[in-house]
């Protein structure tokens, strides 16, 4: 009875420290709507292409000069990423439409308000004798699981008439595993975003399929509705920083260059990086969503039944 009463006695106290503790997180992570009298909107990015025309807002002044104060909040990874939005300490996110079905089937109320400009590429290790697509049947192609990566790599076979299911997927969650993988021809090819793809061309991986100058567009900004109702007239002003961002980029790249190291691009890409031109501003299409969501159902990953309204609002780019 004695050992009962103790141990029932630790198990109350570890109860509460991590009550406690989530608590803490919980209280640490909660967006501050106000710094100096002023509304701040946290935005959490990922240091790759889509995230650019924030980061040069930011560092350029172009945030502070609309009158606006933004927080960049950089993540190494989604996970950590979708975490914080669930959590409360981001107001918004730069992501893909996978994710934001994920939120959505998850519970949480967010909404994609635009979508952003990335790229993925299929790429063949330094050695491969991979040349065509069709070499591909049979080889061990490096991606992430049930994601982005997964979803890109299905919908670049399949445009190109070659079925996914003729490849072997290793899922390697960790991309710099991954691009670590192929450069040391441990597979035979991988999925990258950039600014991995260009070290990964860099150190003599051939690039085989590319997401550029397709339709393909996974990449989004969600915000949540919370975010989207109370700070509607920040977010409206965020994106028309956004339009001018990437018209001055579009217009003249290299200017931008020096942000590349902000956002935390590996150095031997720095200078020969590849610029994509951002496209206008705009929501996802009925089409793009679809693609999605029949993708995810087709995998069993969802079970909501979720359309076109559920995932998008389209309020600031009207």
């Amino acid at each position: 009875m004695k050992k009962i009463f103790i141990l029932s006695v630790v198990c109350m106290l570890l109860l509460t420290a991590c009550t406690a503790q989530s608590d803490k997180y919980s209280k640490e992570t909660a967006p501050s709507d106000t710094v100096n009298g002023q509304t701040t909107v946290k935005i959490g990015i990922l240091p790759d292409v889509d995230s650019i025309p924030f980061i040069a807002a930011d560092s350029k002044n172009y945030f502070s000069d609309a009158g606006i104060k933004v927080e960049l909040v950089t993540f190494q990874n989604a996970v950590e990423r979708d975490a914080a939005l669930q959590s409360g300490a981001i107001d918004g996110e730069v992501a893909d439409i996978l994710a934001a079905a994920f939120a959505v089937q998850n519970g949480l109320e967010v909404k994609i308000t635009s979508i952003t400009t990335g790229k993925y590429d299929i790429l063949v290790a330094p050695k491969s004798k991979i040349e065509n697509i069709y070499d591909l049947s049979g080889k061990k192609i490096a991606i992430s699981k049930n994601t982005i990566i997964e979803y890109v790599v299905d919908q670049l076979l399949t445009r190109n008439g070659f079925s996914p299911e003729s490849i072997e997927k290793v899922i390697i969650a960790q991309m710099p595993v991954r691009l670590e993988m192929l450069k040391t021809d441990k597979v035979d090819a991988a999925c990258l975003p950039e600014p991995l793809a260009s070290v990964a061309v860099k150190s003599g991986a051939k690039m085989l399929l590319t997401t550029k100058d397709t339709d393909l567009a996974p990449g989004i900004m969600l915000f949540t509705e919370k975010a989207i109702k109370e700070k509607s007239e920040q977010i409206k002003k965020i994106y028309e920083v956004y339009e001018k961002v990437i018209s001055d980029i579009n217009k003249n790249p290299d200017a931008f260059r020096d942000v590349l190291e902000s956002a935390s691009f590996p150095e031997e890409v720095i200078e020969t990086f590849e610029f994509p031109t951002y496209h206008e501003l705009m929501v996802p299409t009925q089409e793009d969503i679809e693609q999605v969501i029949d993708w995810l159902k087709d995998r069993q990953l969802i079970e909501k039944e979720l359309n076109y309204t559920d995932l998008v609002n389209d309020v600031f780019v009207k």
